[in-house]
């Protein structure tokens, strides 16, 4: 996996705490039954945990899995265990995720998708390859398509999904048995650090894509806009709930 700092990750939490759909996770909430295992694919410094523990059941039992130990050092109290997601996936009663399955390759999702033999998966903030801002810019259509295409390079798990990941998984989860919902989680921010960060990251991966296109200036007007809050940024994410059609016996 393409590894994230922790302090990328401190500035994206608050848009992703806004983003994130309450309607499926209390759905997913549902499908758990106190003292249920629950593990966290990818799980960062934790803020997932940090958001959904108050809807879950008693005593639900997290086991955080990411390959970076430092993020790891930075979550709550729980199971952790430092893994590649491309090796050996954990057991457990049900499955979540942010920001992973889009950095995924459609093979790697579904081979979670197989593994989870049906058990409850709740996959948040997959982009959806939307991306807009406001005000509009001539430049914007090659620069984020540019990125777009960089977004399904290899990325740790394969040839990654991209912004077709949400519907991949969605796909695939109904075709294994599942019922499935989702739920536009999008970003719309006007933060001047947040809205620096990601046009920054767009720039470099078009520049990556396509060495020849003409980024520095779009940069940076977009960056002056940002610095005065001028410059409204919207990231399109998916959440997706997929839970068995038949309640798990107790």
């Amino acid at each position: 996996m393409s590894g994230f700092s922790a302090e990328w990750l401190a500035l994206r939490a608050p848009a992703d705490a806004s983003a994130r759909s309450i309607d499926l996770a209390r759905r997913f909430a549902a499908a758990l039954r106190p003292g249920d295992s629950l593990a966290d694919l990818g799980a960062g410094t934790g803020s997932l945990l940090r958001w959904i523990s108050p809807l879950l059941p008693k005593g639900v039992r997290w086991t955080l899995v990411d390959g970076d130990a430092q993020l790891l050092s930075r979550a709550p109290r729980a199971r952790k265990l430092r893994r590649p997601l491309g090796g050996r996936l954990p057991q457990a009663d049900a499955f979540v995720s942010t920001a992973l399955i889009d950095l995924a390759s459609p093979a790697w999702i579904a081979r979670l998708v197989r593994h989870a033999r049906g058990r409850p998966l709740l996959m948040q903030l997959a982009v959806d390859g939307r991306h807009v801002l406001e005000p509009p810019d001539r430049r914007d259509g090659a620069i984020l398509a540019a990125f777009a295409a960089h977004q399904q390079r290899v990325k740790g798990l394969g040839p990654a999904a991209g912004g077709t990941a949400p519907f991949v998984f969605a796909r695939l989860a109904a075709r294994a048995g599942y019922r499935v919902r989702t739920a536009e989680s999008d970003w719309r921010t006007t933060d001047p650090a947040l809205v620096a960060a990601t046009i920054e990251g767009i720039a470099s991966a078009a520049k990556q894509q396509r060495p020849g296109l003409a980024v520095d200036d779009w940069l940076a007007l977009r960056l002056r806009q940002a610095a005065m809050r001028q410059l409204t940024l919207v990231v399109g994410h998916r959440d997706v709930l997929a839970v068995p059609r038949k309640r798990r016996p107790t």
